[in-house]
């Protein structure tokens, strides 16, 4: 267990990321001691969060943007609304909801307040806010097999933080048996951004990406249902396919 990574630092990084310079060294130091403690998911995220706040920076600093107080307020905002989806959603200590009708044990449920019954259906249950609804801090995981670099299959992770919409966050995690140099048990990661086409299923891709020191592997596919997601990579040229799992609990 982490002594570094708690509930309340994950809740003040989700603030403090978002403020020029402050948030880019933090995200820096961040990816350094996750790095430490090999807690490879934490130091992919934050590397990536420390080059979009590099960039972020130079922009600002150079005033070619949009004022620095209007942007900085928006993306603390955002970033703080995230976190707090996340901690409300998780289940209440002592539940006070009245509820008259039998509930289904083995399906999730939402309690929508609103000032007349279907109001906010469309709203809160498609478009965007499904994606959130659906896979807001999923961890899907499945096996990435090369004959070359993973001949007998590796594990590869993909954590979803924040719900599959358009500019949602993700990254795909895994090692190498043995890399090009042959370096054995070499870890990769992709960080990148999701951008979905409708459809049956969705299919999705990413807008943007970045790896360890390069643009890192594209990832495309379908999303076949919130328990289940295909997706298609490049090695060497060639297409490999991967079938995520959800983990059970997220």
């Amino acid at each position: 267990m982490s002594e570094w990574f708690t509930e309340l630092e994950e809740v003040a990084y989700s603030i403090v990321e978002y403020i020029p310079v402050i948030g880019t060294l933090y995200s820096l130091n961040r990816a350094a001691i996750a790095y430490r403690e090999r807690d490879w998911t934490r130091h992919w995220q934050s590397l990536g969060n420390y080059l979009e706040g590099s960039v972020r920076d130079v922009i600002l600093l150079s005033e070619t943007a949009e004022p620095k107080e209007v942007a900085i307020i928006h993306t603390m905002a955002e970033s703080f609304t995230d976190k707090m989806i996340e901690l409300y959603h998780k289940e209440p200590k002592r539940p006070e909801i009245n509820i008259t009708q039998k509930l289904d044990d083995q399906s999730g449920h939402v309690l929508v307040a609103e000032s007349s019954q279907g109001k906010n259906v469309s709203q809160l249950f498609g478009d965007k806010a499904k994606g959130v609804h659906h896979f807001h801090g999923a961890v899907f995981t499945g096996t990435l097999t090369d004959p070359r670099y993973a001949p007998d299959g590796e594990k590869i992770r993909l954590d979803i933080p924040h719900g599959l919409y358009d500019g949602g966050r993700v990254t795909f995690s895994w090692k190498w048996t043995k890399n090009y140099y042959g370096e054995e048990n070499v870890p990769e990661a992709t960080y990148g951004r999701i951008k979905l086409d409708a459809g049956t299923p969705t299919r999705f891709k990413l807008s943007s990406r970045k790896g360890a020191g390069w643009e890192g592997y594209d990832f495309w596919g379908t999303i076949d249902s919130k328990d289940e997601i295909n997706a298609t990579t490049i090695i060497d040229n060639k297409e490999t396919q991967i079938v995520f799992k959800r983990l059970d609990g997220t």
